[in-house]
C-alpha cells in the first residue's frame, strides 16, 4: 500500500464557512444551474476581478476519495488544498482568514480518519510574516507540511522577503510542497490546446526550482526541504543546459550560487510523468531516495491507476520501488 503526498481536497468545514458567509462577502459560493463555483473577489492593478473555481464532487466527497484510494492501492494521503486556493492575488488579510479556515478543516478531516489522512497547510504567502505565523499555528494543530504555489502572483521564490517564511519552515523541520498555479511565462501563447497545463504547469515548477537554486535560497537555508510536483517540471531534462550555462555566463552566479549539479539532489520529486522511459531516466538522474509517489488526485492530469502500475516502476529494484511508494514519504513526512 502506497503513501500519496500529492493529492488535493477542499475540506468540508471550509466549504461550510463559505456557504454561511463566515469569510465575508469577497469569498462565497455561487450557483449556475446545477453547477456550484467558489468565487473570490480581488482588486488587481486597480481593477476589481472575481476568481472562480468549479466545485466538483471528487474534490470534497470523502467517500469517493476512500474508494479511489482502495482502487489505487493507497494506504494514506497527505492532503493539501486545491492549488487554486493559494489565492496570492487577493487581499492578504482575507487570505489569512481563508487559510485558517482551510487548515482547520484539513486538520479536522485528518483527525477524523487518522489511519488514512494526514495534512499539509495552506498559507497567505503574499504576506510572508503572516504565512509564517499561520504555518506555526497549523503545525500546532497537526499539519506535517505546507503547500505553496510555484510563484507569488508572478513573483519568483527567490524574493528575499520570503526568507522569514523559509526560516520558519526550517525551524519546524517541515517539507514544502511546490505546486504550479498560474502561468509562468508566455500566457498569450498557452491559451489553446490546454497548453497552460501541458506546458505552463511544469514550466512554473521549473522556474521555481531555478529561482531557488540561482537565487541562493538553498545556500541561505541548507536544511530546507522542497518537494517538487510533476517530477520537477522540466528540471531533470534541462539540468545539463543549466550546468553548461553556469560555466559560460556570469548571470547565474550573481547571488553566489554554486554549480547547479550540486543542488538537484537537495530537492524531492513526485512520480507524475506518465511515461516509462522518462520515469526510468528521472529515477536514474535524480536518485530513488529523492522520489515520492504522487497521484495529483483528483486532477485530470494526475495518475489514478494502481500505484504499482506506474509506468517504468517495474524496471526498478524491489528496494527502490519500496522507497518510492512508501519509504521516502515516511522519512520526509515523519510518518
Amino acid at each position: 500500500m502506497a503513501i500519496d503526498p500529492h493529492t488535493h481536497i477542499l475540506p468540508g468545514d471550509f466549504l461550510a464557512d463559505l456557504r454561511k458567509g463566515r469569510l465575508g462577502e469577497a469569498a462565497r459560493i455561487v450557483s449556475e444551474g446545477e453547477q456550484e463555483w467558489m468565487a473570490f473577489r480581488a482588486t488587481i492593478f486597480g481593477k476589481d476581478r472575481e476568481f472562480r473555481n468549479k466545485l466538483n464532487e471528487p474534490y470534497y466527497d470523502v467517500g469517493i476519495r476512500l474508494e479511489a484510494m482502495e482502487r489505487m492501492g493507497v494506504e494514506r494521503q497527505v492532503l493539501s488544498v486545491s492549488p487554486f486556493m493559494t489565492l496570492y492575488a487577493i487581499d492578504a488579510g482575507l487570505n489569512k482568514d481563508i487559510s485558517a479556515s482551510i487548515n482547520d478543516g484539513l486538520s479536522a478531516l485528518a483527525k477524523s480518519h487518522p489511519d488514512r489522512f494526514s495534512c499539509m497547510a495552506q498559507v497567505p504567502l503574499q504576506d510572508p510574516e503572516a504565512a509564517a505565523d499561520e504555518l506555526e499555528r497549523a503545525v500546532n494543530n497537526g499539519h506535517i507540511g505546507v503547500q505553496i504555489a510555484g510563484n507569488v502572483s508572478g513573483g519568483n521564490l527567490d524574493d528575499p522577503d520570503l526568507d522569514v517564511f523559509w526560516e520558519k519552515a526550517v525551524s519546524l523541520d517541515l517539507p514544502i510542497f511546490i505546486h504550479p498555479q498560474g502561468q509562468a511565462a508566455a500566457p498569450e501563447r498557452l491559451g489553446d490546446y490546454y497548453l497552460r497545463n501541458f506546458i505552463g504547469n511544469p514550466l512554473d515548477t521549473t522556474v521555481a526550482a531555478a529561482s531557488l537554486i540561482f537565487g541562493g535560497v538553498l545556500d541561505r537555508f541548507p536544511d530546507i526541504k522542497f518537494y517538487l510536483s510533476h517530477v520537477g517540471g522540466f528540471v531533470p531534462w534541462i539540468r545539463g543546459r543549466w550546468q553548461h550555462g553556469y560555466g559560460e555566463r556570469e548571470e547565474p552566479k550573481v547571488r553566489g550560487a554554486s554549480e547547479p549539479d550540486q543542488y538537484f539532489g537537495k530537492f524531492y520529486y513526485d512520480t507524475i510523468i506518465h511515461n516509462a522511459d522518462a520515469f526510468e531516466y528521472a529515477v536514474k538522474t535524480l536518485g530513488a531516495d529523492r522520489i515520492l509517489y504522487g497521484t495529483d488526485y483528483p486532477a485530470d492530469m494526475g495518475y489514478h491507476q494502481p500505484a504499482k502500475e506506474i509506468p517504468g516502476l517495474s524496471r526498478l529494484s524491489t528496494a527502490d520501488q519500496e522507497k518510492i511508494l512508501t519509504g521516502n514519504a515516511k522519512k520526509l513526512y515523519k510518518l
